[in-house]
């Protein structure tokens, strides 16, 4: 009996063109959606690789004797052992002995002291460069995220139009002003509504933020964080719920203290520092329930946006 494979060769070579559609589509939508924090190699990342290869070689040396740790302090500490490194100098010494003895207790990498020998040569690092390194290159990277977005939806800005998106951290809804055409932002307000983006613009700007920036204020960002812890424990938000009695409650009368306590215990992986998180945040709670929800102003964000790329504003 001969069998006809036209059918099923079809139907398989139409089902592969379905899925590598399924994935381009998948594709663009991951190379336009923005993103607050992207993949970068950084400096760190560089030197972490650097040492895990060197001491992950280095650990397997030190199995070869008896007594790994007292090998790793003759190495180190002992100056009197035909072992110790009298070519390190004492900063390279004590940066070895702390990544050996982390190796050989937890037989991985974990502990990083950049003080190594195997930067001898190299500049000093400096973290703080290596943090404005990372918002230049995240910056970078959402405005290609806001050009493809834009590109692929046939947005056009003219030059030297100087926008303002603004974000309300209550529901992540973003509005658009600095254009005399209603249309533009409108459109405009519309495609960064959608999905997570204004969402990951919020917590773009927020990352991007500078130290004398007069958007953010220590109380305006606790409260932010409360109401962000309780919406994600119990799914309410705070600014939807009544005050009675100094308390936020439900539809229902029930105080949401009360809720958000029985979550954390519910869940496997926040049970265990339940009392730790309940008390943080249920004293901040009553502050904002006795004092008004609008007694602290919301968090809302503004950044610019001009000839394709975002800027801070003060």
């Amino acid at each position: 009996m001969n069998i006809n494979t036209s059918y099923t060769s079809a139907f398989s070579s139409n089902q592969n063109q379905q899925n590598l559609q399924s994935k381009k589509k998948a594709e663009d939508k991951d190379q336009t959606a923005i993103k607050s924090t992207n993949d970068m190699t950084t400096e760190s990342d560089r030197r972490k690789k650097i040492l895990d290869e060197k001491y992950s070689k280095i650990n397997e040396q030190n199995k070869r004797f008896e007594n790994p740790y007292d090998h790793i302090f003759d190495k180190y500490r002992n100056q009197n052992s035909p072992y110790f490194r009298s070519d390190l100098t004492k900063k390279e010494r004590d940066a070895a002995f702390s990544m050996e003895t982390s190796w050989a207790s937890h037989g991985k990498g974990g502990r990083y002291n950049f003080n190594d020998a195997a930067f001898r040569n190299e500049s000093r690092y400096d973290p703080t460069q290596e943090s404005v390194e990372r918002k230049a290159i995240n910056r970078q990277k959402v405005n290609e995220q806001l050009h493809a977005l834009f590109s692929k939806n046939a947005i056009t800005i003219p030059d030297n139009t100087n926008l303002k998106f603004t974000i309300d951290p209550t529901n992540f809804k973003l509005t658009v002003s600095g254009s005399n055409d209603e249309l533009l932002m409108n459109r405009l307000e519309n495609i960064l509504n959608t999905d997570n983006n204004a969402r990951e613009l919020f917590f773009h700007t927020m990352k991007s933020r500078t130290d004398d920036s007069t958007q953010f204020t220590p109380e305006k960002l606790e409260k932010f964080h409360l109401i962000n812890q309780i919406k994600t424990v119990t799914g309410y938000n705070l600014k939807d719920l009544e005050i009675v009695n100094g308390k936020f409650v439900t539809e229902n009368g029930t105080n949401i203290f009360d809720i958000y306590k029985e979550e954390l215990l519910k869940n496997p992986y926040t049970a265990r520092h339940a009392s730790i998180a309940a008390s943080h945040y249920g004293s901040q709670l009553y502050e904002l329930a006795k004092n008004g929800f609008d007694s602290i102003p919301d968090l809302v964000l503004s950044i610019d946006y001009k000839n394709g790329s975002l800027q801070d504003m003060d």
